[in-house]
């Protein structure tokens, strides 16, 4: 199953470098990079990244379960000939994670229009980190404003790119 889901993430990225290169530009008319250099960066990290994760869950799945490796202490007491092998993994808590997360990506699409990029991608990372990383209610806080402050800067102020704008103006 982990297979097939990283050949389809290699799959995605690839689309989205196609779509990037079919319907923007490289270039702009003064021959300076356009709005299409961004997403082939980003695409061409994606697909190097996807297919990389892709080929070690293929190699992975070659050579089939195997047990940790146990160090220190645990090691010297273990009985001779017999095998630490823990419980298998439990498939069902990743794909509830997929579920929440593809919620969590619905939610952030439908309230772009709403909020606007801004306060979108503040209240998505500090929902998906409060989820995702629970406990650390201060780091995700840090995280969850100044990544997307920083991004609003970067796109919006420096590059002058266009932000969804939400009820607030911003």
């Amino acid at each position: 199953m982990k297979k097939w889901f990283s050949l389809a993430l290699v799959a995605a990225a690839i689309a989205y470098t196609a779509y990037g290169l079919g319907t923007l530009r490289l270039l702009d008319m003064s021959g300076r990079p356009g709005a299409g250099y961004f997403p082939l960066i980003v695409g061409i990290l994606l697909i190097v990244a996807t297919a990389v994760n892709a080929v070690r869950d293929f190699h992975a799945s070659r050579a089939g379960p195997r047990a940790p490796e146990r160090t220190g202490m645990a090691a010297a007491t273990r009985l001779p000939g017999r095998a630490d092998i823990g419980p298998p993994p439990d498939d069902r808590r990743y794909g509830l994670d997929v579920l929440v997360m593809l919620g969590l990506l619905f939610l952030f699409i439908v309230s772009l229009t709403i909020l606007g990029g801004l306060l979108s991608m503040m209240a998505f990372m500090l929902t998906f980190l409060c989820v995702f990383n629970r406990g650390k209610i201060a780091t995700n806080v840090v995280y969850s404003l100044t990544l997307p402050l920083f991004l609003y800067w970067l796109f919006r102020i420096t590059l002058n790119a266009s932000l969804p704008i939400g009820v607030f103006g911003f």
